[in-house]
């Protein structure tokens, strides 16, 4: 198998179902990221059998798998720090029907997103994402699949959360502009630190605090440094595009099917130097 398998996330562009495995194989691209919203309780998005078997069915088609699945909650909901035990019970039926759905779809590991409103910030929020990850990943881990956290800290910090949650099924989810954006954090050294507990990586780019304002190379947030730090690691993977294309800084480059075309191709270009 080859060292990278290359991506993009449902929330990057508009298309759905058939279409957007359809937009992915013509672009070169191997696998998606899936979210998983509050309209599942109303019966929409993956909520619904039919859009299930759609992506089943395309992705066979069209030589595509599904990567992962990741809750869409992290601006209204959280279990970190909660206002009110409905919010609380919102984001851990999110969280536990992503990881039933991850198995439905044979994924090898779920992305949690523990950052803004359901982020860590202090030591309540902390000793309670502990315990969360903790019961979510033993979940996650009695079908085999590995829980990925998406984390805004310092990389002392997720050391320190890693070590309280004492599981090797849980590893991280690399951004490439997160922290870079939130504190002008050098991303390059930031993805060293933490390169023994990577799983999966997110790739996208941005002016300033701007997050995905650019196609990547074209930010400030050292993309080049970090895809360099990247190929000389000893990291394997997705490497899963999280350009947001219908921003309007992006948006009059191109339409989404142009301005994905472009990014693929830049980490075909980049990365694909690897494989020769």
């Amino acid at each position: 198998m080859k060292r990278f398998q290359y991506g993009v996330c449902e929330w990057s562009v508009r298309a759905r179902g058939n279409a957007l495995c359809r937009l992915a194989a013509e672009k070169n691209l191997d696998c998606l990221q899936l979210g998983v919203g509050t309209e599942i309780f109303q019966g929409g998005g993956l909520g619904t059998s039919a859009l299930i078997g759609e992506y089943q069915k395309a992705c066979g088609e069209y030589g595509i798998y599904i990567h992962s699945l990741s809750p869409q909650f992290v601006d209204e909901y959280s279990f970190t720090m909660p206002r009110g035990v409905q919010e609380e019970e919102t984001a851990v039926k999110l969280v536990e029907r992503t990881i039933e759905l991850s198995g439905i779809f044979g994924c090898g590991s779920y992305l949690l997103p523990v950052l803004l409103r359901n982020g860590i910030c202090d030591a309540p929020s902390f000793h309670r994402a502990v315990e969360y990850i903790k019961r979510f990943s033993h979940k996650a881990a009695e079908n085999g699949i590995e829980t990925h956290l998406e984390l805004n800290l310092s990389a002392e910090q997720v050391r320190d959360l890693l070590d309280a949650v004492e599981n090797p099924m849980v590893k991280v989810f690399f951004d490439s502009q997160n922290l870079y954006a939130e504190r002008g954090t050098a991303m390059a050294a930031y993805f060293r630190e933490l390169e023994d507990v990577i799983g999966g990586v997110h790739l996208k780019d941005g002016k300033g605090t701007m997050l995905s304002g650019s196609l990547l190379g074209e930010g400030t947030s050292g993309f080049y440094k970090t895809a360099r730090a990247i190929l000389e690691s000893g990291y394997s993977g997705s490497l899963i595009i999280e350009s947001v294309y219908h921003k309007p800084a992006v948006s009059v480059l191109g339409n989404e099917s142009e301005l994905l075309g472009r990014d693929a191709a830049k980490l075909h270009h980049i990365f694909d130097e690897d494989e020769k």
